[in-house]
């Protein structure tokens, strides 16, 4: 019939037009989404404390949830608290130094260039882009209500993502009965297998930097501080920070490292700055490699099987084409696409990837 004909390309219209719809949606309502992302990874390491008021003591769901929800809040404003005072003094002892380093900084722009048959002014290009960043500044001083609000347009989202949070804490069992209840009753055991796998996945990842920034964050100021390396808490902070990013933050931080070294000196080695730079720098590196051969699979354990090659490349794509907030998380993401092909692999073969294991009820009374 002439209905037929027109039933498959209007499915695949219709089809086409929800994508397009969908695409246009999550660019429109990017920061939204990037907001929810963030409420979404901070609930979801809170979460596993909830589970353990809850079957520690005799508090409901929700008591368990304001609790944890407050202890988030305090600590939210304790550790800058703590932390800026340090970061402070630290920083004041490094200002001497940095002038130092900004003095020789002209001095090596003031030479020209010479690059075969053509001369370069450095002293000019500086010049030029220090007008443009005083031009810049003057314009942001100049248009300060739009710069007032950007911040209170931030501080908007960061309310945003303080009320996701915990609205994702508390009604995260509704989440995972709403997200199950896409599967026929037919696959249901498959829907609650393939979260609960993924739900280890992200688990063992999200909990587990928390884990391995801190112990980076320690070693890495701890080590600096024995070689009497100034500003060494700073140094650590900066190291367990960027220990976020995978593969190339730990890079980044040894590098860091090993250029302020370089111009600060140690406190009492009696090296030159640049043997002191290299003790430094190899320091950075044993750490990363303590990290990478002892503390990571320790701490996240062996749920998150991907090749290095595969997380490089994963960190460099994410990082080139979608931004930072993807990038921290391209390793958990990797993993769930890997145990989502896996799924849709054995099923293609025909083969059962959770199969439910037979009682002794069901099974077959063997013949007389």
């Amino acid at each position: 019939m002439p209905t037929n004909n027109w039933e498959q390309p209007l499915r695949y219209l219709i089809i086409s037009f929800v994508f397009l719809a969908t695409v246009w949606l999550i660019a429109t309502l990017q920061p939204l989404i990037s907001s929810l992302v963030v409420a979404a990874l901070l609930a979801y390491i809170l979460h596993p404390l909830v589970n353990v008021i809850i079957s520690h003591t005799r508090f409901s769901h929700t008591a368990a949830v304001n609790i944890v929800y407050m202890l988030f809040l305090l600590l939210l404003g304790a550790v800058p608290a703590m932390l800026v005072p340090v970061i402070l003094e630290q920083t004041k002892g490094l200002s001497p130094d940095f002038e130092y380093m900004a003095g020789q900084l002209q001095l090596f722009t003031e030479r020209p260039l010479i690059i075969g048959p053509l001369t370069l002014s450095l002293e000019t290009i500086v010049a030029d882009l220090s007008t443009s960043i005083a031009r810049t500044f003057g314009d942001i001083a100049t248009n300060f209500a739009y710069v007032l609000a950007g911040i209170s347009t931030n501080f908007l989202w960061i309310l945003v993502i303080m009320v996701l949070v915990y609205y994702l804490l508390k009604d995260s069992r509704r989440l995972t009965d709403w997200l199950t209840g896409f599967f026929s009753s037919r696959y249901q055991h498959h829907a609650q297998q393939l979260l609960a796998e993924i739900d280890s996945i992200w688990g063992s990842f999200l909990r587990g930097q928390l884990l391995l920034m801190l112990f980076v964050g320690v070693l890495s100021w701890l080590g600096a501080s024995i070689v009497g390396m100034p500003g060494a808490f700073v140094i650590g902070l900066i190291a367990g920070i960027l220990d976020i990013i995978p593969s190339l933050g730990p890079t980044l931080a040894a590098v860091i490292a090993a250029l302020v070294a370089l111009f600060e000196g140690s406190s009492w080695l009696p090296v030159s700055n640049i043997f002191f730079a290299l003790i430094v720098l190899g320091i950075f590196l044993l750490i990363q490699q303590i990290e990478n051969i002892w503390l990571r699979p320790a701490v996240m354990g062996r749920r998150l099987k991907l090749h290095p090659a595969i997380v490089l490349v994963g960190v460099f794509t994410s990082l080139a084409l979608f931004g930072i907030l993807v990038t921290l998380i391209i390793i958990p993401l990797l993993a769930t696409f890997s145990v989502l092909f896996r799924y849709f692999r054995l099923r293609i073969r025909g083969i059962d990837p959770y199969p439910q294991p037979v009682l002794p009820a069901q099974a077959k009374e063997p013949a007389p």
